[in-house]
């Protein structure tokens, strides 16, 4: 029972920073000028602040600090660890302000998110317990070291990603946390519960701000804060205990995200684009275009994300022996049935082009349901009322 409220007030107290932390940061990005301004291909109409990450940041760091003066022995002996996540944390913080404040080209994000996540990795975290590749010597140590680093950077990425509607990055982040809360303490890793518990505050306490309609955005700053935290949370419990390598179970939790990263770098692949190069084929605009409610749209993936972790958690739970196996057939199968059911690596070949820039997967039309034959004219998706009109990004 003390465990339980100990827990609830470490959430509430991330919660409650976190929307104290909003309204400071409505007015940095008043002051830094960082604030989005709609155009055509945005789904919002009133300028909007950005720099949300830093509430989130704040909010985080600010419930860290309270427990360690006030509970100092829950985080006892993460101390060093902690110091990896702090200034690792930080560096992605500011290249995601100064993304969102100057527009910074997807190079340097790069490099500075390799610099995070070697970090990272310097003070202990990764991706498989220690001599999980003792079979190939000291190649599998680096192997090990050079695969939790891509994880950290990957992670991170398609998180961002995931940040394109109104509430989608911050609801996904707190189903996440609370999924790893759930496996941390069913290891007897509190500072993994703590972590996670404090993301789900957090998270929940800047949803209130962002849920569609959203009053700020968290920009490039939230989204790779919390992409950044997640790989090293997820870490915790899938390489430093010794027993427990990442067994997909990281990757099944994260389902909807890594889903729609993977699939947006092999559409851009086969179609010959730079894979760092944006576009609006993504799976909550193939949502929006459908419905036109970014309510709906939100709500679908909440439920989605859900789904992906009752599987990761049944999976760790009653198939503990068969578990690397089973989530990794698990992921593949979802990701098809999400791949095919949404279009996801539709190519985009000029035969099939209806408008430019615009293609057969950009109207979302089914066989089924009535698709133009080949070379056929059709108009655009009218958008419902209040809703302003999506063009996806040559």
């Amino acid at each position: 029972m003390d465990n339980i409220l100990l827990f609830s007030g470490i959430g509430l107290l991330g919660f409650s920073l976190s929307l104290v932390c909003v309204p400071f940061s409505r007015r940095i990005s008043a002051l830094l000028k960082a604030v989005d301004v709609p155009v055509p291909h945005k789904v919002h109409s009133t300028p909007m602040p950005r720099l949300g990450g830093l509430a989130i940041y704040g909010g985080f760091w600010l419930s860290i600090l309270v427990l360690r003066l006030v509970y100092p022995e829950v985080l006892a002996g993460f101390g060093q660890r902690l110091t990896g996540l702090l200034v690792g944390s930080s560096l992605i913080l500011c290249v995601g302000v100064a993304d969102d404040i100057f527009g910074l080209g997807a190079f340097v994000k790069l490099v500075v998110e390799s610099v995070a996540a070697v970090l990272v990795v310097s003070f202990g975290f990764r991706v498989m317990p220690h001599g999980s590749l003792a079979f190939l010597g000291g190649f599998g140590e680096v192997l090990v070291l050079v695969g939790s680093a891509v994880w950290v950077i990957w992670v991170t990425n398609v998180f961002n990603l995931a940040d394109g509607l109104d509430g989608l990055a911050a609801g996904i982040g707190g189903i996440v946390s609370l999924s790893v809360f759930v496996i941390g303490m069913s290891l007897g890793m509190v500072w993994v519960g703590i972590l996670s518990i404090v993301l789900f505050g957090v998270c929940s306490g800047f949803l209130v701000h962002n849920f569609p309609p959203a009053r700020i955005f968290m920009g490039d700053s939230g989204s790779l804060f919390l992409g950044f935290m997640f790989a090293s949370v997820i870490m915790g419990f899938s390489g430093l205990d010794g027993r427990h390598g990442l067994s997909m179970i990281g990757v099944l939790l994260l389902g909807v995200p890594m889903i729609d990263g993977v699939s947006a770098v092999l559409r851009r692949l086969v179609n010959g684009k730079n894979i760092l190069q944006g576009d609006r084929d993504h799976l909550h605009y193939k949502l929006l275009l459908r419905n036109g409610s970014r309510r709906k749209v939100a709500l679908t993936i909440y439920l989605m994300t859900v789904g992906f972790s009752g599987l990761a958690l049944l999976i760790y739970f009653k198939l503990n022996g068969q578990g690397p196996l089973v989530a990794l057939g698990g992921t593949c199968v979802a990701a098809v049935l999400v791949v095919k059911r949404f279009r996801l690596l539709e190519l985009y070949i000029s035969k099939y082009h209806l408008l430019p820039g615009r293609s057969v997967s950009g109207f979302l039309l089914d066989e089924q349901e009535g698709a133009p034959e080949r070379g056929a004219s059709c108009s655009p998706p009218t958008p419902k009322d209040g809703q302003r009109e999506l063009t996806p990004v040559s």
